[in-house]
């Protein structure tokens, strides 16, 4: 009787394994294959294949302020472009301000004559609702990480849209230059 037991229960684990080693295709799970630095390739059970190339980044210093608002501080950003222009170099730093709860508009930014000029929205910082200390930082950070990252640049000039550059703490004309090499 015993011998009789210990067979049926062999019989069942048996049977059991069976059963959970079938075919593993059924399941759901997509495929993946990839070496370092290559493209990574997922192949979904649907038999099409999705191919992700990695993107290289670009370590870009910059310059935001501290967290406790009193000074510049120098900053690593990762961009994914290799050519770093102005637009690239303004946008980082308007991300890292953010870090700070700044939330800068920048309405644009060209590049001309070796001066880049960055055209605020007069309804956000710096042109309003910062102290001029605050202004003044956040004008310093776009100046210098400009300066030292946008080839050939030798002047920052600053304008509100589009005309004068005009805040109740700062006034600049739309030619004139605030920070140069």
């Amino acid at each position: 009787m015993r011998n009789r037991i210990g067979i049926i229960i062999c019989s069942f684990l048996i049977l059991f394994g069976m059963i959970g080693c079938g075919n593993k295709s059924e399941t759901n799970t997509p495929s993946a294959t990839n070496a370092p630095d290559s493209p990574i390739t997922l192949t979904p059970n649907t038999g099409e294949s999705l191919t992700v190339a990695p993107s290289k980044t670009t370590e870009l210093p910059i310059y935001t302020i501290s967290g406790d608002l009193t000074e510049l501080t120098a900053v690593t950003a990762l961009v994914s472009e290799e050519t770093i222009t102005e637009q690239i170099v303004t946008d980082a730093v308007v991300e890292a301000l953010e870090g700070s709860l700044i939330y800068v508009k920048v309405n644009n930014v060209f590049y001309k004559d070796n001066v880049v000029t960055v055209d605020f929205d007069a309804t956000s910082p710096p042109v309003s609702q910062v102290g001029a200390s605050i202004e003044g930082l956040i004008l310093d950070a776009f100046g210098q990480s400009l300066l030292d990252n946008v080839p050939g640049c030798k002047g920052i000039s600053f304008t509100v849209d589009g005309g004068m550059y005009s805040s109740g703490h700062f006034e600049f004309a739309p030619d004139e230059i605030y920070m140069r090499r």
